[in-house]
């Protein structure tokens, strides 16, 4: 995991000092290593002890940010390709990397260990038989095995590529304006540089190819498994028995790849079924597993999974959290995930808290339990969704969670984490777990309108392995409400005079305009209880006054809402 940092002069003017300081907002996504690479010139490392190192300057620079796991200290990026032609900054974890660096001609000369310098060495071959570096990334796009933003430098063409893996679990930013084109892993590095500058986002499995004059356009390069075709009428796995075999296989395949050369990894636990059974798994893969928890001193969540900790034989860690230390947070987790929404805070918060626990017993690397409600059909609404338009429609609604994940959770829980210097992995977003799960009948999962739990192979698997089934089987409440913390805020927020007497009908209106986030916020309300996935208004206020003190009002994000409709139905649509 790293921080990656880019800018194009459009004016032929030296970039070195804009790099700089794009990096230094980032450094906790990077404290093992700094460098900056400008032009073609070899990467000068920004470690105190090279201080001395001169810089040259150029209208093209690459900076880095590095959490060494895979590679070590020669891991350092950015990478030249041995031809000189490339030059690449990897985001992200290469499950498949040896296989990938094996099937490579011995003719190249690597200097590291790293799965990022094999993704550059991919791209040289495949770049030098084709000539086109889009093509190379299409090519490079169905072999990886893992997630990642990249960003690479044809010094032939001149052309920049940013790329991003098929469900966003990497994210990157780009802006660009009439004297530059700036990216980076998180926005506050680009409105760092002021101007009022736009940030978008590379969308999932599409690359931003950046011409020598600044010029841009996206293509896709990713494409879903077919799997995901929304329109299936029959199912791989009808039967109970088939499905948890085949799920078995690719999760423990998924665990063994996500913890392969760990001797200690964390878990982020609520207690839930999901979190417990990869701490389960882990148990008997990795020397070392701590469970970390945070919520108020009487929350469920906490008090949950203490119970279900003791009951594994599980070591657990816990950060209890006050008023006090919520109200100290509130503005570090904004300038974490970069996101004011009241929803996105509020689900932060717990595991920002948690993950202050982790850095202190030196974790690099937490597993999530995010994925299995889309690809299981765990959601509440979900049933209703059955009785009302039957599977097909909730498949639909399934696969459209799966690809929204990106902003409505991914990108909020990486920062998260890495605000802490601690890489997330995911391993119920592995390709292999999401394509056994959409070959599962869906009644399997969701067994009709009135099933109350859903994620039925899921639970059922966690039971054949020994967990017991009122852990299975629990049916656990939404994050922040679980955590105690949607109350806490709103205390806080009363206190600091933000209540329904400020609420103005222009505010109301602001916020109608504003996207939903999270499936519960788009559309499921509608089948289920409003008010409990409702915003209240005060709160909201009370987080965009933070929000604009930590990075002020010129900060923007454009709305990409109807790109990522358009990019979903397109999906729906072609699979």
């Amino acid at each position: 995991m790293c921080g990656i940092a880019g800018i194009l002069n459009k004016n032929n003017e030296g970039v070195t000092e804009d790099l700089i300081l794009m990096l230094s907002c980032m450094h906790t996504r990077g404290p093992d290593g700094v460098a900056i690479q400008v032009g073609q010139n070899e990467p000068n490392s920004l470690e105190s002890s090279e201080s001395s190192v001169p810089y040259i300057d150029g209208r093209f620079g690459l900076g880095h940010v590095r959490l060494a796991i895979v590679g070590g200290q020669l891991g350092r990026q950015p990478f030249t390709s041995c031809d000189g032609r490339l030059t690449l900054e990897h985001n992200g974890e290469i499950y498949n990397y040896k296989q990938i660096r094996n099937r490579l001609s011995t003719d190249h000369d690597f200097v590291s260990t790293s799965d990022s310098e094999v993704i550059l060495h991919f791209l040289e071959e495949k770049l030098a038989q084709s000539g086109s570096l889009l093509e190379a990334l299409r090519k490079m796009a169905r072999i990886l095995d893992g997630v990642y933003s990249i960003a690479v430098k044809d010094h032939k063409t001149g052309e920049i590529a940013l790329v991003r893996d098929l469900l966003g679990v990497r994210q990157l930013y780009y802006s660009e304006d009439s004297e530059q084109v700036t990216f980076a892993s998180e926005q506050k590095a680009i409105w760092l540089l002021g101007g009022n500058k736009s940030v978008r986002r590379v969308m999932p499995g599409h690359a931003v190819i950046i011409t020598n004059k600044g010029n841009l356009r996206e293509y896709r390069i990713a494409e879903p498994p077919r799997t995901l075709d929304s329109n299936m009428s029959s199912f791989r796995y009808n039967t109970l028995e088939g499905a948890i075999r085949a799920y078995k296989r690719a999760l423990i395949l998924s665990m063994k790849k996500r913890t392969q050369g760990l001797d200690r990894i964390g878990i982020i636990f609520s207690g839930g079924i999901d979190s417990v059974l990869v701490a389960w798994l882990a148990k008997d893969l990795v020397k070392e597993v701590i469970c970390y928890n945070a919520g108020t001193l009487d929350s469920s969540d906490i008090l949950f999974a203490d119970k279900v900790a003791k009951e594994l034989q599980l070591t657990l860690r816990v950060n209890v959290i006050t008023k006090r230390s919520t109200q100290e947070m509130l503005p570090k987790i904004i300038h974490a995930i970069e996101e004011r929404d009241a929803l996105q805070v509020e689900v932060a918060l717990p595991i920002y808290s948690a993950m202050a626990l982790a850095k202190k017993d030196n974790v690099k690397v937490v597993i999530s339990g995010q994925g299995t409600d889309e690809i299981f059909g765990g959601y509440s609404w979900y049933p209703s969704i059955v009785a009302k338009e039957g599977y097909s429609s909730l498949r639909n609604h399934m696969i459209e969670d799966l690809f929204l994940l990106y902003k409505e959770t991914l990108e909020r829980e990486d920062k998260t984490t890495m605000a802490h210097g601690i890489e997330m992995r995911e391993p119920y977003l592995d390709k292999q777990v999401i394509k056994t799960a959409f070959d599962i009948n869906p009644k399997l999962n969701v067994r009709g309108p009135n099933d109350q739990l859903g994620k039925h192979v899921h639970r059922k698997l966690a039971d054949e392995l020994g967990i017991p089934k009122e852990i299975a089987y629990r049916n656990k409440a939404a994050a922040q409400h679980g955590s105690g913390i949607h109350f806490i805020i709103d205390e806080i927020a009363r206190e600091n005079y933000f209540d329904e007497s400020r609420i103005s009908s222009s505010y109301l209106d602001e916020l109608k305009n504003r996207e939903l986030l999270g499936s519960s916020q788009r559309y499921g309300f509608r089948y289920g209880n409003k008010e409990l996935w409702l915003t209240s208004p005060h709160i909201q206020m009370y987080l965009d006054k933070i929000f604009e003190t930590v990075f002020g009002k010129s900060s923007t994000f454009i709305d990409t809402s109807e790109e990522d409709n358009l990019l979903t139905n397109r999906i729906i649509k072609k699979i």
